[in-house]
């Protein structure tokens, strides 16, 4: 009877390495959980941050190569022409691709100017003149979340900021 007793006392608990191993496997499977998470506000920054880019690049290519730019916007993606030989090409090299946004990720915009105004022109089209002059532009970026505003003035002047409203 002593040797059973004896035995029941030395397999009660877990040991050291047991215990060390099930928190090892808790602490992985935490850490890749929060890698997964998904941030949308940090994403919508981030393509807000990427649309401005993306708009300077745009404008200063425009100015440097002294050949006319477009930005392309639909509610769901962004493009890029050049004005060649008195019509719009679209661009496809680097870094001039379309930008497909996520799909919780919309545009809007309104284009405020006269370079705009015209009939034969597409009304999504945001223009950047070899001069420096810009067409006068407010794009919306939002997620269910948040917005950012990206603004533009005839003088080229870009800024981004987080809408207040939203």
């Amino acid at each position: 009877m002593s040797d059973m007793s004896t035995k029941l006392t030395n397999n009660q608990g877990f040991t050291l390495i047991e215990l060390m191993i099930v928190v090892l496997i808790i602490g992985i499977s935490t850490s890749m959980a929060v890698l997964y998470i998904d941030n949308s506000d940090d994403r919508l920054k981030s393509e807000a941050k990427r649309l401005l880019a993306m708009t300077q690049l745009t404008r200063d290519e425009a100015i440097i190569t002294g050949r006319s730019l477009a930005m392309i916007l639909n509610s769901s993606d962004y493009s890029f022409s050049r004005m060649e030989n008195g019509k719009w090409t679209k661009l496809s090299t680097k870094p001039f691709r379309t930008i497909l946004l996520n799909d919780d990720i919309r545009l809007r915009f309104i284009l405020a100017d006269s370079l705009s105004a015209s009939s034969n022109q597409q009304a999504n089209l945001l223009y950047f003149l070899a001069t420096g002059e810009t067409s006068q532009f407010q794009v919306w970026i939002s997620n269910d979340n948040s917005e950012y505003v990206l603004s533009s003035t005839t003088l080229g002047e870009l800024s981004l900021k987080k809408a207040e409203h939203f």
